[in-house]
Protein backbone atom coordinates (compact mmCIF):
# COMPACT_ATOMS: atom_id res chain seq x y z
CA UNK A 1 0.00 0.00 0.00
CA UNK A 2 2.86 2.28 0.98
CA UNK A 3 4.31 1.61 -2.56
CA UNK A 4 1.82 2.26 -4.46
CA UNK A 5 1.08 5.24 -2.37
CA UNK A 6 4.61 6.89 -3.05
CA UNK A 7 4.48 5.65 -6.90
CA UNK A 8 1.24 7.75 -7.20
CA UNK A 9 3.21 10.95 -5.60
CA UNK A 10 5.98 10.48 -7.67
CA UNK A 11 3.68 10.32 -10.41
CA UNK A 12 1.83 13.29 -9.57
CA UNK A 13 4.60 15.51 -9.42
CA UNK A 14 6.96 13.81 -12.36
CA UNK A 15 4.73 12.54 -15.04
CA UNK A 16 0.97 14.20 -14.29
CA UNK A 17 2.14 17.77 -15.75
CA UNK A 18 3.28 16.41 -19.03
CA UNK A 19 0.41 14.02 -19.13
CA UNK A 20 -1.96 17.10 -19.02
CA UNK A 21 0.72 19.12 -21.48
CA UNK A 22 -0.19 16.03 -24.03
CA UNK A 23 -3.69 16.29 -23.42
CA UNK A 24 -4.38 19.84 -24.16
CA UNK A 25 -1.26 20.66 -26.63
CA UNK A 26 -3.86 17.41 -28.30
CA UNK A 27 -6.61 19.67 -27.65
CA UNK A 28 -5.50 22.94 -29.26
CA UNK A 29 -3.95 20.90 -32.64
CA UNK A 30 -7.48 18.98 -32.94
CA UNK A 31 -9.23 22.83 -32.27
CA UNK A 32 -6.96 24.51 -35.22
CA UNK A 33 -6.74 21.45 -37.50
CA UNK A 34 -10.50 20.75 -37.19
CA UNK A 35 -12.05 23.94 -36.76
CA UNK A 36 -9.94 26.68 -38.51
CA UNK A 37 -7.26 25.12 -40.70
CA UNK A 38 -7.74 27.51 -43.70
CA UNK A 39 -7.65 30.81 -41.17
CA UNK A 40 -4.29 29.04 -40.78
CA UNK A 41 -3.83 28.19 -44.53
CA UNK A 42 -4.61 31.84 -45.71
CA UNK A 43 -2.02 33.17 -42.99
CA UNK A 44 0.95 31.85 -44.73
CA UNK A 45 -0.45 33.11 -48.11
CA UNK A 46 -0.74 36.25 -47.40
CA UNK A 47 3.18 37.11 -45.95
CA UNK A 48 6.19 36.39 -47.55
CA UNK A 49 9.44 34.76 -45.47
CA UNK A 50 12.25 35.04 -47.48
CA UNK A 51 16.27 33.58 -47.10
CA UNK A 52 17.96 36.60 -48.76
CA UNK A 53 20.86 38.10 -46.46
CA UNK A 54 19.33 41.77 -46.67
CA UNK A 55 15.83 40.72 -45.83
CA UNK A 56 16.96 38.82 -42.73
CA UNK A 57 19.51 41.75 -41.43
CA UNK A 58 15.92 43.88 -41.70
CA UNK A 59 14.37 42.10 -39.22
CA UNK A 60 17.46 43.38 -36.78
CA UNK A 61 16.98 46.97 -37.24
CA UNK A 62 13.79 47.41 -35.55
CA UNK A 63 12.83 46.13 -32.17
CA UNK A 64 11.12 42.72 -31.54
CA UNK A 65 13.69 41.57 -33.73
CA UNK A 66 14.01 37.82 -32.99
CA UNK A 67 9.99 37.38 -32.05
CA UNK A 68 9.34 38.49 -35.65
CA UNK A 69 11.95 36.31 -37.16
CA UNK A 70 11.06 33.27 -35.60
CA UNK A 71 7.30 34.30 -36.06
CA UNK A 72 7.27 34.84 -39.95
CA UNK A 73 10.00 31.54 -40.27
CA UNK A 74 7.44 29.17 -38.86
CA UNK A 75 4.16 30.72 -40.22
CA UNK A 76 5.49 29.74 -43.79
CA UNK A 77 5.12 25.95 -42.30
CA UNK A 78 1.71 26.56 -41.86
CA UNK A 79 1.87 26.00 -45.90
CA UNK A 80 1.75 22.32 -45.38
CA UNK A 81 -1.35 20.45 -44.10
CA UNK A 82 -1.09 19.88 -39.95
CA UNK A 83 1.77 22.27 -40.03
CA UNK A 84 -0.08 25.18 -38.79
CA UNK A 85 -1.83 23.27 -36.03
CA UNK A 86 1.07 22.18 -35.08
CA UNK A 87 3.03 24.80 -34.51
CA UNK A 88 0.48 27.05 -33.19
CA UNK A 89 -0.16 23.95 -30.26
CA UNK A 90 3.07 23.92 -29.61
CA UNK A 91 3.85 27.73 -29.29
CA UNK A 92 0.83 28.00 -27.48
CA UNK A 93 1.81 25.39 -24.74
CA UNK A 94 5.13 27.08 -24.39
CA UNK A 95 3.39 30.02 -23.70
CA UNK A 96 1.51 28.36 -20.54
CA UNK A 97 4.32 27.22 -19.48
CA UNK A 98 6.02 30.39 -19.16
CA UNK A 99 3.03 32.16 -17.43
CA UNK A 100 3.04 28.51 -14.76
CA UNK A 101 6.84 28.57 -14.28
CA UNK A 102 6.41 32.93 -13.49
CA UNK A 103 3.00 32.42 -11.23
CA UNK A 104 3.88 29.44 -9.50
CA UNK A 105 5.72 30.81 -6.57
CA UNK A 106 2.89 33.43 -5.53
CA UNK A 107 0.23 30.86 -6.26
CA UNK A 108 1.28 27.31 -5.55
CA UNK A 109 -1.25 24.84 -6.39
CA UNK A 110 -3.61 27.23 -8.49
CA UNK A 111 -0.87 28.11 -11.02
CA UNK A 112 -2.46 25.87 -13.31
CA UNK A 113 -6.01 28.66 -13.24
CA UNK A 114 -4.11 31.57 -14.46
CA UNK A 115 -1.62 29.59 -17.69
CA UNK A 116 -4.91 27.37 -18.52
CA UNK A 117 -6.46 31.03 -19.04
CA UNK A 118 -3.69 33.16 -20.70
CA UNK A 119 -3.46 29.97 -23.39
CA UNK A 120 -7.00 29.74 -23.98
CA UNK A 121 -6.11 33.95 -24.60
CA UNK A 122 -3.69 33.70 -26.99
CA UNK A 123 -5.34 30.75 -28.55
CA UNK A 124 -8.73 33.19 -28.93
CA UNK A 125 -6.40 35.65 -30.80
CA UNK A 126 -4.48 33.16 -33.33
CA UNK A 127 -8.37 32.94 -34.46
CA UNK A 128 -8.21 35.80 -36.20
CA UNK A 129 -6.55 36.87 -39.24
CA UNK A 130 -4.23 40.07 -38.38
CA UNK A 131 -2.74 38.87 -35.19
CA UNK A 132 1.12 37.32 -36.40
CA UNK A 133 2.22 34.25 -34.49
CA UNK A 134 5.45 37.00 -33.37
CA UNK A 135 2.68 38.22 -31.13
CA UNK A 136 2.49 34.81 -28.50
CA UNK A 137 6.49 35.17 -29.13
CA UNK A 138 6.91 38.17 -27.77
CA UNK A 139 5.26 37.60 -24.53
CA UNK A 140 7.04 34.22 -24.59
CA UNK A 141 10.12 35.83 -24.93
CA UNK A 142 9.22 38.54 -21.88
CA UNK A 143 8.18 35.79 -19.71
CA UNK A 144 11.59 34.64 -19.86
CA UNK A 145 13.39 37.98 -19.84
CA UNK A 146 11.13 38.56 -16.58
CA UNK A 147 11.89 34.90 -15.15
CA UNK A 148 15.40 35.63 -16.00
CA UNK A 149 15.72 38.84 -14.22
CA UNK A 150 13.66 37.26 -11.08
CA UNK A 151 16.63 34.68 -10.93
CA UNK A 152 19.15 37.17 -11.23
CA UNK A 153 17.71 39.47 -8.51
CA UNK A 154 17.24 36.71 -6.18
CA UNK A 155 20.92 35.68 -6.18
CA UNK A 156 22.40 39.38 -5.54
CA UNK A 157 20.84 43.03 -6.03
CA UNK A 158 23.87 44.25 -5.98
CA UNK A 159 24.62 42.22 -9.67
CA UNK A 160 21.15 41.08 -9.95
CA UNK A 161 19.89 44.94 -10.74
CA UNK A 162 22.69 45.95 -13.18
CA UNK A 163 22.12 42.97 -14.89
CA UNK A 164 18.66 42.59 -14.88
CA UNK A 165 18.05 46.57 -16.67
CA UNK A 166 20.68 45.32 -19.19
CA UNK A 167 18.64 41.68 -19.56
CA UNK A 168 15.24 44.03 -20.29
CA UNK A 169 16.74 46.73 -22.30
CA UNK A 170 18.27 42.72 -24.74
CA UNK A 171 14.60 41.52 -24.23
CA UNK A 172 12.89 44.57 -25.15
CA UNK A 173 15.34 44.35 -28.89
CA UNK A 174 14.97 41.02 -29.46
CA UNK A 175 11.35 40.49 -27.91
CA UNK A 176 9.40 43.92 -28.40
CA UNK A 177 6.41 44.54 -25.87
CA UNK A 178 3.83 41.90 -26.81
CA UNK A 179 1.00 42.83 -29.37
CA UNK A 180 -1.92 44.34 -27.87
CA UNK A 181 -3.48 45.14 -31.42
CA UNK A 182 -5.66 42.08 -32.02
CA UNK A 183 -8.70 41.40 -30.17
CA UNK A 184 -9.81 38.26 -28.44
CA UNK A 185 -12.38 35.99 -30.55
CA UNK A 186 -14.32 34.21 -28.35
CA UNK A 187 -16.47 32.16 -30.96
CA UNK A 188 -14.04 31.36 -34.13
CA UNK A 189 -15.16 33.48 -37.15
CA UNK A 190 -17.05 30.03 -39.30
CA UNK A 191 -18.52 32.54 -41.69
CA UNK A 192 -15.20 33.62 -42.88
CA UNK A 193 -14.07 29.97 -42.08
CA UNK A 194 -15.90 28.89 -45.19
CA UNK A 195 -15.37 31.33 -47.23
CA UNK A 196 -11.63 30.65 -46.84
CA UNK A 197 -12.24 27.08 -47.22
CA UNK A 198 -13.76 27.95 -50.68
CA UNK A 199 -10.95 30.13 -51.63
CA UNK A 200 -8.14 27.81 -50.33
CA UNK A 201 -9.35 24.75 -51.75
CA UNK A 202 -9.91 26.13 -55.20
CA UNK A 203 -6.56 27.59 -54.94
CA UNK A 204 -5.14 23.97 -54.09
CA UNK A 205 -7.24 22.61 -57.22
CA UNK A 206 -9.37 20.08 -55.09
CA UNK A 207 -12.40 20.84 -57.13
CA UNK A 208 -14.15 17.68 -55.52
CA UNK A 209 -13.45 19.70 -51.83
CA UNK A 210 -14.87 22.93 -53.30
CA UNK A 211 -18.12 21.28 -54.56
CA UNK A 212 -18.88 19.46 -51.61
CA UNK A 213 -18.88 22.68 -49.64
CA UNK A 214 -20.88 24.37 -51.38
CA UNK A 215 -23.58 21.22 -51.70
CA UNK A 216 -22.93 21.14 -47.86
CA UNK A 217 -23.77 24.46 -46.90
CA UNK A 218 -26.25 27.20 -48.15
CA UNK A 219 -25.04 30.43 -46.76
CA UNK A 220 -26.79 32.16 -50.00
CA UNK A 221 -23.69 34.76 -50.41
CA UNK A 222 -22.07 36.58 -53.45
CA UNK A 223 -18.61 35.00 -52.30
CA UNK A 224 -19.69 31.60 -52.16
CA UNK A 225 -21.43 31.86 -55.34
CA UNK A 226 -18.99 33.36 -57.28
CA UNK A 227 -16.68 29.51 -56.62
CA UNK A 228 -19.55 27.78 -57.76
CA UNK A 229 -19.91 29.62 -60.54
CA UNK A 230 -16.06 29.66 -61.39
CA UNK A 231 -15.73 25.99 -60.62
CA UNK A 232 -18.82 25.25 -63.42
CA UNK A 233 -16.90 27.61 -65.82
CA UNK A 234 -13.41 26.17 -65.48
CA UNK A 235 -15.60 22.76 -66.01
CA UNK A 236 -17.83 23.88 -68.97
CA UNK A 237 -20.96 24.08 -66.71
CA UNK A 238 -21.67 27.47 -66.05
CA UNK A 239 -25.21 27.66 -68.32
CA UNK A 240 -26.10 24.07 -67.27
CA UNK A 241 -25.71 24.50 -63.51
CA UNK A 242 -26.39 28.73 -63.15
CA UNK A 243 -30.01 28.25 -61.91
CA UNK A 244 -29.58 25.31 -59.55
CA UNK A 245 -28.02 27.90 -56.66
CA UNK A 246 -28.43 31.20 -55.19
CA UNK A 247 -27.54 33.71 -58.06
CA UNK A 248 -27.46 37.65 -56.47
CA UNK A 249 -27.58 39.08 -60.24
CA UNK A 250 -24.09 39.42 -61.88
CA UNK A 251 -21.98 39.68 -58.74
CA UNK A 252 -21.51 36.04 -58.28
CA UNK A 253 -19.70 36.00 -62.08
CA UNK A 254 -17.71 39.13 -60.99
CA UNK A 255 -16.79 40.06 -57.59
CA UNK A 256 -16.79 44.11 -57.46
CA UNK A 257 -13.55 45.55 -56.99
CA UNK A 258 -14.78 48.39 -55.02
CA UNK A 259 -13.92 50.52 -52.03
CA UNK A 260 -16.82 48.89 -50.32
CA UNK A 261 -15.20 45.80 -50.65
CA UNK A 262 -13.04 43.48 -48.20
CA UNK A 263 -9.75 42.42 -49.49
CA UNK A 264 -10.56 38.76 -49.41
CA UNK A 265 -13.22 39.44 -52.30
CA UNK A 266 -11.03 41.80 -54.43
CA UNK A 267 -8.00 39.67 -54.35
CA UNK A 268 -10.35 36.61 -55.32
CA UNK A 269 -12.23 38.74 -57.82
CA UNK A 270 -8.78 37.97 -59.98
CA UNK A 271 -9.25 34.32 -60.45
CA UNK A 272 -11.88 34.69 -63.34
CA UNK A 273 -10.34 36.87 -64.79
CA UNK A 274 -6.95 34.60 -64.97
CA UNK A 275 -9.11 32.04 -66.10
CA UNK A 276 -10.99 34.16 -69.02
CA UNK A 277 -7.42 35.32 -70.04
CA UNK A 278 -7.37 39.15 -68.92
CA UNK A 279 -4.42 39.65 -67.32
CA UNK A 280 -5.40 43.15 -66.76
CA UNK A 281 -8.33 42.83 -64.70
CA UNK A 282 -6.39 39.91 -63.02
CA UNK A 283 -3.73 41.81 -62.29
CA UNK A 284 -4.98 45.10 -61.06
CA UNK A 285 -7.61 42.59 -58.55
CA UNK A 286 -4.43 41.00 -57.58
CA UNK A 287 -2.31 43.81 -56.78
CA UNK A 288 -5.23 45.39 -55.18
CA UNK A 289 -6.19 42.53 -52.99
CA UNK A 290 -2.17 42.00 -51.92
CA UNK A 291 -1.85 46.27 -50.78
CA UNK A 292 -5.36 45.51 -48.57
CA UNK A 293 -4.20 42.26 -46.88
CA UNK A 294 -2.55 42.63 -43.51
CA UNK A 295 0.94 42.48 -44.10
CA UNK A 296 0.34 43.76 -47.62
CA UNK A 297 2.52 40.79 -49.06
CA UNK A 298 1.90 37.49 -49.57
CA UNK A 299 3.41 34.32 -51.38
CA UNK A 300 0.12 33.41 -53.36
CA UNK A 301 -0.37 37.09 -54.52
CA UNK A 302 3.52 37.15 -55.87
CA UNK A 303 2.80 33.78 -57.69
CA UNK A 304 -0.05 35.10 -59.22
CA UNK A 305 1.42 38.02 -60.61
CA UNK A 306 4.67 35.78 -62.06
CA UNK A 307 2.02 33.76 -63.72
CA UNK A 308 0.84 37.06 -65.24
CA UNK A 309 3.58 38.27 -66.51
CA UNK A 310 5.15 34.95 -67.86
CA UNK A 311 1.69 34.87 -69.99
CA UNK A 312 2.40 38.37 -70.98
CA UNK A 313 5.55 37.13 -72.31
CA UNK A 314 6.92 40.18 -69.90
CA UNK A 315 10.07 38.31 -68.39
CA UNK A 316 11.65 40.80 -66.64
CA UNK A 317 8.76 41.37 -64.63
CA UNK A 318 7.90 37.83 -64.21
CA UNK A 319 11.77 37.34 -62.87
CA UNK A 320 11.31 40.01 -59.94
CA UNK A 321 8.56 37.96 -58.83
CA UNK A 322 10.02 34.69 -59.27
CA UNK A 323 13.61 35.43 -57.94
CA UNK A 324 11.59 36.28 -54.75
CA UNK A 325 9.90 33.11 -54.86
CA UNK A 326 13.24 31.40 -55.43
CA UNK A 327 14.26 32.44 -51.73
CA UNK A 328 11.38 30.85 -49.87
CA UNK A 329 11.02 27.26 -48.09
CA UNK A 330 8.10 26.65 -50.08
CA UNK A 331 8.08 27.57 -53.55
CA UNK A 332 11.27 27.81 -54.78
CA UNK A 333 10.54 24.73 -56.62
CA UNK A 334 7.67 25.92 -57.99
CA UNK A 335 9.40 29.35 -59.38
CA UNK A 336 12.23 27.25 -60.55
CA UNK A 337 9.89 25.29 -62.83
CA UNK A 338 9.19 28.42 -64.50
CA UNK A 339 12.34 30.04 -64.89
CA UNK A 340 12.37 31.62 -68.98
CA UNK A 341 14.43 29.64 -70.41
CA UNK A 342 14.38 26.63 -67.89
CA UNK A 343 10.50 25.73 -67.99
CA UNK A 344 8.95 22.42 -67.91
CA UNK A 345 7.52 20.91 -70.99
CA UNK A 346 4.26 21.19 -68.66
CA UNK A 347 4.93 25.01 -67.67
CA UNK A 348 5.25 25.62 -71.72
CA UNK A 349 2.14 23.36 -72.54
CA UNK A 350 0.21 25.47 -69.85
CA UNK A 351 1.79 29.37 -71.11
CA UNK A 352 0.73 28.14 -74.82
CA UNK A 353 -2.94 27.30 -73.68
CA UNK A 354 -3.38 30.40 -72.12
CA UNK A 355 -1.31 32.45 -74.33
CA UNK A 356 -3.96 31.60 -77.01
CA UNK A 357 -6.62 33.94 -75.10
CA UNK A 358 -5.29 36.96 -74.73
CA UNK A 359 -6.15 39.89 -76.77
CA UNK A 360 -3.85 40.94 -79.72
CA UNK A 361 -4.10 44.74 -78.56
CA UNK A 362 -5.42 46.34 -75.10
CA UNK A 363 -7.72 48.95 -74.49
CA UNK A 364 -9.00 51.54 -72.19
CA UNK A 365 -11.98 50.56 -70.08
CA UNK A 366 -13.74 51.31 -66.72
CA UNK A 367 -12.88 49.06 -63.83
CA UNK A 368 -15.72 46.75 -63.59
CA UNK A 369 -16.99 46.80 -67.59
CA UNK A 370 -17.66 43.49 -67.61
CA UNK A 371 -19.70 43.05 -70.83
CA UNK A 372 -16.78 45.53 -72.65
CA UNK A 373 -13.83 43.45 -71.61
CA UNK A 374 -15.74 39.83 -72.24
CA UNK A 375 -16.29 40.86 -75.82
CA UNK A 376 -12.29 42.45 -76.17
CA UNK A 377 -11.75 38.57 -75.12
CA UNK A 378 -14.16 37.25 -77.57
CA UNK A 379 -13.39 39.19 -80.72
CA UNK A 380 -9.76 38.62 -79.77
CA UNK A 381 -10.14 34.91 -79.40
CA UNK A 382 -13.61 33.61 -80.93
CA UNK A 383 -12.85 30.21 -79.66
CA UNK A 384 -12.95 31.35 -75.82
CA UNK A 385 -16.24 29.41 -74.88
CA UNK A 386 -15.65 30.39 -71.20
CA UNK A 387 -15.87 34.06 -72.23
CA UNK A 388 -18.71 33.67 -74.42
CA UNK A 389 -20.70 31.54 -71.48
CA UNK A 390 -19.86 34.37 -68.75
CA UNK A 391 -20.87 37.48 -71.37
CA UNK A 392 -23.99 35.17 -71.90
CA UNK A 393 -24.95 34.61 -68.41
CA UNK A 394 -24.14 37.90 -67.33
CA UNK A 395 -26.37 39.22 -69.84
CA UNK A 396 -29.28 37.05 -68.24
CA UNK A 397 -28.33 37.24 -64.56
CA UNK A 398 -28.87 41.12 -65.34
CA UNK A 399 -32.15 40.36 -66.66
CA UNK A 400 -31.02 42.29 -70.08
CA UNK A 401 -32.64 39.72 -72.65
CA UNK A 402 -31.82 41.85 -75.67
CA UNK A 403 -28.15 42.16 -74.96
CA UNK A 404 -28.57 38.80 -74.30
CA UNK A 405 -30.45 38.20 -78.31
CA UNK A 406 -27.58 40.33 -79.54
CA UNK A 407 -24.85 39.06 -77.53
CA UNK A 408 -25.81 35.08 -78.80
CA UNK A 409 -26.64 35.90 -82.34
CA UNK A 410 -23.07 37.25 -82.69
CA UNK A 411 -20.51 35.02 -80.63
CA UNK A 412 -22.53 32.03 -79.19
CA UNK A 413 -24.98 30.49 -82.07
CA UNK A 414 -22.14 28.40 -82.78
CA UNK A 415 -22.01 26.83 -79.75
CA UNK A 416 -24.38 23.62 -78.27
CA UNK A 417 -27.13 25.40 -76.96
CA UNK A 418 -27.40 24.93 -73.58
CA UNK A 419 -31.26 24.77 -71.97
CA UNK A 420 -30.40 28.04 -69.81
CA UNK A 421 -30.34 29.53 -73.50
CA UNK A 422 -33.35 28.28 -75.13
CA UNK A 423 -35.21 28.97 -71.99
CA UNK A 424 -34.29 32.69 -72.58
CA UNK A 425 -34.92 32.60 -76.18
CA UNK A 426 -38.29 32.06 -75.67
CA UNK A 427 -38.89 35.13 -73.38
CA UNK A 428 -37.51 36.95 -75.77
CA UNK A 429 -39.90 35.75 -78.48
CA UNK A 430 -42.84 35.81 -76.37
CA UNK A 431 -42.31 39.37 -75.76
CA UNK A 432 -41.66 40.28 -79.50
CA UNK A 433 -44.82 38.17 -80.14
CA UNK A 434 -42.38 36.11 -82.48
CA UNK A 435 -43.25 32.74 -81.02
CA UNK A 436 -44.12 30.79 -83.76
CA UNK A 437 -40.11 31.65 -84.79
CA UNK A 438 -39.23 28.84 -82.39
CA UNK A 439 -38.02 26.45 -84.82
CA UNK A 440 -35.27 28.81 -86.47
CA UNK A 441 -34.06 29.08 -83.45
CA UNK A 442 -33.74 24.97 -82.46
CA UNK A 443 -35.83 25.61 -79.06
CA UNK A 444 -36.15 21.54 -78.22
CA UNK A 445 -40.29 20.87 -77.96
CA UNK A 446 -39.83 19.40 -74.22
CA UNK A 447 -38.83 22.93 -73.59
CA UNK A 448 -41.28 24.72 -75.63
CA UNK A 449 -43.92 22.61 -74.02
CA UNK A 450 -42.64 23.43 -70.55
CA UNK A 451 -42.97 27.19 -71.42
CA UNK A 452 -46.38 26.99 -72.33
CA UNK A 453 -47.35 25.01 -69.48
CA UNK A 454 -44.88 27.73 -67.10
CA UNK A 455 -47.31 30.69 -69.18
CA UNK A 456 -50.42 29.09 -68.40
CA UNK A 457 -49.52 28.50 -64.88
CA UNK A 458 -48.52 32.33 -64.10
CA UNK A 459 -51.33 33.21 -65.63
CA UNK A 460 -53.72 31.59 -63.77
CA UNK A 461 -52.53 32.52 -60.53
CA UNK A 462 -52.24 36.10 -61.34
CA UNK A 463 -48.39 36.06 -61.32
CA UNK A 464 -48.04 33.75 -57.93
CA UNK A 465 -44.46 32.26 -57.77
CA UNK A 466 -46.05 29.69 -55.30
CA UNK A 467 -47.69 27.30 -57.49
CA UNK A 468 -44.49 27.71 -60.05
CA UNK A 469 -41.72 26.94 -57.48
CA UNK A 470 -42.10 23.30 -57.02
CA UNK A 471 -41.52 22.78 -60.47
CA UNK A 472 -39.99 25.43 -62.07
CA UNK A 473 -37.57 27.54 -59.49
CA UNK A 474 -34.87 26.11 -61.02
CA UNK A 475 -35.54 27.57 -64.82
CA UNK A 476 -34.50 30.66 -66.31
CA UNK A 477 -38.34 31.71 -66.83
CA UNK A 478 -38.89 31.98 -62.50
CA UNK A 479 -35.45 33.56 -62.08
CA UNK A 480 -36.72 36.23 -64.89
CA UNK A 481 -39.87 36.75 -62.66
CA UNK A 482 -39.30 36.50 -59.56
CA UNK A 483 -35.64 37.48 -58.02
CA UNK A 484 -34.78 40.95 -56.97
CA UNK A 485 -31.95 42.44 -58.54
CA UNK A 486 -29.42 44.44 -56.12
CA UNK A 487 -27.68 47.67 -56.72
Amino acid sequence: MNKRSNWMKVFSKTYWPWVVMLVGGGLLFLFFFQVLPYHLFHREQTQLFLFAADSLTEYFRHPAALSHLSGDFLTQLFYYEGGGPLVLSVVLLGWGMVVFRLLRPYLGRWTWIPAVLAVLWEAGRQCGLDYPLSGTLSLIGLGLVLLLCRNLLRRSLKVGIPLSVLVLAGGYYLFGCADGSSKWYGVPNLDREYKLALDCEMYFGRTDRVRRLLAADDRKSSFATYYYNLLNLKQGRLPDGLMDYYQPAAYGLFLPVAPSSDYLSIYAANEVWFALGDMTMAEHAAILGMIFSPRCTGARAVKRLAEINLVNGDDAAAMKYLRLLQHTLCYRRWAEARMPGRQTEAVKQWLEEKRRLLPVADTLRAGMAVPFSLRHLIEACPDNSMAVHSLLCFDLLNKDIDAFITDYQRYGAALPQARLYSEAILIYLAGTQRLAEQADWKIPAQVLAEFKDYTRMYEANGGNGTALQARYRHTYWFYFHYATMKN
